[in-house]
């Protein structure tokens, strides 16, 4: 029956009484079936499906659109290799500790060979801003490190190096035990301070933010899990957490290969171990930022052991 067909007077105000919204729902809306109950709000059906180009189920991501790709690591696409696996041609370190071997540079420090606090520097330049890949492997109980934004031919930091500070020293007082008279000492011509990853077989601190030698209250700037800020006169003080600092050692392969990535921009530099960030400092500390510097590999003089180095690209 239609109002054509004779409908009366009083149908047509009824009709016409039904509040809009109804009326769209009761005919427009896919699927409704049934009026919806006086002074009741209707239930407003759903799509059926995510809208293209929303991120994958469970993603918690909402309207975000697409999720971002993981770096590939092995994508250098304008990057520059700077160790070409065969010789140290552009590195320049002690020729009685630092070798080209198995396409690797390498050093070593045995109880019947003991060496000084040393390192092997690339002279291609001071870079600043930039991207540093590499692979590292630590044998043994070796203690080394990556540094950049350095300076050559300063002393080395009390101690032979990066981290030495804080590798449970004896309390104030107590006498180091002596070490057996070093074959190789340190040789001025190779010390080197700046910022630094650490790197040892034993992981308790690989992948801080070290600045040893620079004059600051801590030599460990940044421990892994932490984003730290320094500011003039203060001590570093942590902004926010990566994660846990123990559970992030799981991502850390002892006595194989590791692959390290560090990013210096401007005041922030951030070390990446194996695709996870381990750390992030945020250097406002104008007396000891430093804003270029050489790259330079290290090996200590504690521990005993074998490092290596191994696929070295740099992008500026």
């Amino acid at each position: 029956m239609s109002l054509r067909d004779g409908v009366g007077v009083d149908n047509c105000r009824l009709l016409l009484s039904i509040p809009f919204f109804l009326l769209l729902i009761s005919f427009d809306s896919p699927g409704a079936q049934t009026a919806a109950t006086p002074g009741q709000t209707p239930a407003i059906p759903h799509p059926t499906g995510p809208p293209p180009g929303s991120p994958p189920p469970g993603s918690r991501c909402l309207g975000c659109g697409t999720v971002p790709e993981p770096v590939d690591y092995t994508d250098h696409t304008g990057w520059t290799q700077i160790f070409d696996g065969r010789s140290l041609t552009h590195w320049d370190g002690n020729p009685d500790v630092w070798k080209a071997e198995n396409g690797a540079i390498t050093a070593e420090n045995w109880p019947e060979r003991r060496i000084g606090t040393t390192y092997i520097i690339w002279r291609g330049g001071e870079p600043g801003d930039f991207e540093l890949k590499l692979e590292v492997k630590a044998d043994y109980d070796v203690h080394g490190g990556i540094f950049y934004r350095s300076i050559v031919g300063a002393e080395p930091a009390r101690g032979g190096g990066a981290g030495s500070a804080a590798r449970g020293a004896a309390p104030a007082g107590t006498p180091r035990p002596q070490l057996p008279p070093q074959a190789v000492p340190s040789d001025p011509r190779w010390n080197v301070r700046g910022y630094a990853m650490d790197w040892d077989y034993d992981p308790g601190n690989n992948g801080n933010v070290q600045d040893p030698g620079a004059g600051r209250t801590d030599t460990q700037i940044v421990w892994r899990g932490h984003i730290v800020r320094t500011e003039n006169g203060k001590r570093p003080r942590s902004i926010g957490t990566l994660g846990d600092r123990d559970g992030l050692m799981k991502f850390i392969t002892l006595g194989d290969w590791n692959q390290i990535h560090i990013i210096a921009h401007g005041h922030q530099l951030t070390h990446i171990v194996n695709g996870h960030v381990m750390a992030i400092l945020i250097d406002d500390d104008q007396a000891a930022l430093k804003t270029k510097g050489v790259i330079a590999l290290q090996i200590e003089q504690y521990g005993a052991g074998k490092i290596s180095f191994r696929n070295i690209w740099l992008k500026q």
